[in-house]
């Protein structure tokens, strides 16, 4: 083993002198953009070239960015060419010889690393078969088919159904607190940015539904996650043998698989994400909206029967097993994250009574999410609450703190060399997630305030996940010029391919040094971004995991789909004062409803409605008077679903979404 270690030690040493001196996102920039290339030496000027010839498209200074940059201990410069907005693909050069990788110019260079990403989960399905007509090469039978016998935890006898469902991460085990926030992210970006999820053309089992396959991907988890409920609403914790198996495909494991004991995280968890499936499922399937909804309220009446953390002190492996432990000692976020989103969907007063006593000793949004703690996910899903009745005062408060947040972020990454958001004490366990939930909450506090700053820092956190960075590394297999080749993934090590199951994220960067390759590899003066490799043994760097995944479906998600904004070139973010658009009422609604809006002054409105696959049904130019107005749109004829109402002057366009339930 030491000299496995040496040869690696070796191999570091020798390619690290032959490492790109130009950082790019490897995959693509937007067309009228931020566009920022990066460079670990000086030069005079840079240039944009085409892919296959020295032809000069672009030229421009290159400037200093952060000297002596703590994250990566190197002289960081950069260089501008975001008015350069001709499309197709290019490299950058500089007047010392160094040359970039090949990246894209185009209104949705996203679009693939979206895709990916999102179909990245499809190939962490359990129990059931990846056919080549969906799964390509990386084929494999139905796995862990008689999930899961009652850990001794339980107090249970015998078995229960608990197959489907993701494998986690790495390994094969099935983990509800880890479940929680990944759905919860990727059900958030889809209720919030519905247009720009809503393709049904992944080539999973479901495309082509008229569902979107984002939907329909998070269905098969959740599918999972409602068999893990007992009958007295509580949520067993996890599904795992009692140790991890071999690097071995996941047919092949025949080891025991165990549910475990019952836990109050998990059920929070559950009654969140069931909470929300319920109202974003409801225009596609009302029975399952229906089922989501029980099982969400039965979750409820189990927390509230146990007010004290189940188990105490939080769940702790007991003896004997040594898989993921996912270990919380504090279920008050996942309470709140709970009440929030049953009170979203039911409007319930019993929920934001909760909410509202316990809201402020959570604390307001000053962290990104992460599985341990999901508080800033429930402030901002109250912030974001549709329910005309929720209180301005707490929405007030939470706006200002994410508002502040979003701030700090942005100062943070003007203080790194790369634009990361992270700190030198952040380059800790799945800090590429960490960067990608700070992308989320910036494009949220661009959502709600218009301010580019906003907007443009969370560009910066994709673009540093995609290459900009000191390893000069897309860390997103299959995506972009190099990327992870030997990841900590079971199927991917053992499938005999060459090429790593596609879409899935490295943890990133590890300053704590977690693992054996790592320790051999760099030490405490190793700067923090820099602790990252590529190898099989370094779990604490390059394991993939569903919840490090759902933010970049998030974050990719989100930039596939702002080239229709009309707003982003206001460099002050401010919403137009002429113009306002209201939230219909009722809604949902059968068959009218009624859309108020607001002018300064009196003109003329197109008044457009979508439905969810972007198709336009209906169209009429309006005059709006000066002041309050409102407009009766008739749905009869339509059927139930979401659809999407715009209004639109000659310079301010406004969306927002309206469901028909018949």
């Amino acid at each position: 083993m030491k000299y496995r270690y040496l040869i690696l030690i070796v191999f570091y040493a020798l390619t690290s002198n032959f490492a790109q001196n130009i950082m790019v996102n490897q995959v693509g920039y937007i067309i009228n953009r931020e566009k920022i290339v990066y460079f670990t030496s000086t030069a005079d000027s840079f240039y944009v070239t085409g892919n296959s010839n020295d032809a000069v498209l672009f030229s421009g200074k290159v400037e200093v960015s952060k000297l002596n940059d703590a994250a990566s201990g190197a002289n960081i410069y950069f260089g501008d060419f975001s008015s350069f907005n001709t499309s197709g693909t290019f490299k950058i050069k500089t007047n010392t010889g160094d040359s970039s990788y090949s990246f894209d110019i185009s209104l949705n260079p996203f679009n693939d690393v979206y895709n990916k990403s999102l179909k990245g989960f499809y190939f962490q399905r359990c129990g059931t078969p990846l056919l080549e007509s969906n799964a390509g090469k990386y084929i494999h039978p139905a796995c862990h088919l008689n999930d899961g016998l009652f850990h001794t935890t339980t107090g249970l006898n015998g078995s229960k159904d608990v197959t489907g469902g993701w494998h986690d991460a790495g390994d094969y085990g099935k983990y509800i607190v880890n479940s929680g926030i990944t759905v919860g992210t990727m059900l958030m970006g889809y209720e919030q940015f519905p247009e720009n999820f809503r393709n049904d053309d992944l080539n999973i089992p479901e495309s082509g539904n008229s569902i979107p396959d984002l939907l329909d991907e998070v269905k098969y988890e959740l599918n999972w996650m409602l068999k893990m409920q007992d009958s007295d609403g509580g949520v067993f914790f996890k599904v795992t043998p009692e140790n991890f198996s071999g690097f071995i495909m996941p047919n092949t494991d025949n080891s025991t698989r165990y549910i475990y004991q019952k836990s109050t995280a998990a059920t929070g968890d559950f009654a969140a994400v069931m909470a929300m499936a319920a109202r974003i499922y409801l225009p596609f399937d009302s029975a399952f909206a229906s089922k989501c909804l029980s099982s969400a309220e039965n979750a409820w009446q189990y927390l509230q029967a146990n007010p004290s953390i189940v188990p105490a002190g939080g769940f702790h492996n007991p003896s004997g097993t040594v898989t993921g432990e996912y270990g919380d000692n504090n279920d008050s976020d996942e309470r709140l994250w709970a009440a929030v989103e049953l009170f979203n969907t039911t409007d319930n007063s019993t929920y934001q009574s909760y909410y509202l006593s316990n809201y402020q000793s959570a604390g307001m949004i000053y962290y990104a999410m992460s599985w341990g703690n999901v508080t800033s996910l429930a402030q901002m899903e109250y912030l974001l609450s549709q329910q005309s009745d929720a209180d301005a005062a707490a929405k007030n408060n939470i706006k200002t703190s994410l508002i502040n947040y979003c701030n700090q972020l942005y100062n943070t990454a003007g203080n790194d060399g790369f634009n990361v958001t992270l700190k030198t004490t952040d380059y800790n366990w799945g800090s590429n997630a960490v960067v990608l939930n700070n992308a989320v909450l910036l494009i949220i506090g661009y959502k709600l305030t218009g301010n580019m700053n906003f907007y443009n820092t969370a560009l910066e956190q994709l673009n540093y996940i995609l290459g900009t960075n000191i390893n000069d590394y897309s860390y997103i297999t299959d995506v972009g010029s190099k990327y992870p080749m030997h990841p900590h993934h079971r199927p991917s090590a053992s499938d005999g391919i060459v090429e790593p199951v596609p879409g899935l994220m490295a943890g990133g960067p590890n300053h704590d040094l977690q693992d054996n390759v790592l320790n051999t590899l760099y030490n405490s003066s190793t700067p923090p971004a820099r602790c990252y490799v590529d190898d099989q043994g370094s779990y604490a760097s390059n394991e993939i995991a569903i919840n490090w995944n759902a933010p970049l479906v998030f974050a990719a998600g989100y930039f596939s789909g702002t080239k229709n904004i009309s707003d982003l070139k206001s460099k002050t973010g401010s919403i137009p004062n002429n113009f306002r658009l209201g939230q219909n009422y009722p809604n949902p609604f059968n068959p009218q409803t009624i859309i108020p809006y607001k002018m300064k002054n009196s003109g003329n409105v197109r008044f457009t409605i979508y439905n969810i696959l972007g198709c336009r049904i209906f169209s009429k130019t309006i005059h709006g008077n000066r002041g309050n107005n409102s407009f009766v749109f008739n749905g009869a004829g339509l059927n139930s679903g979401i659809y999407f109402y715009q209004m639109k002057t000659d310079n301010y366009t406004a969306s927002k979404k309206m469901i028909i339930l018949k």
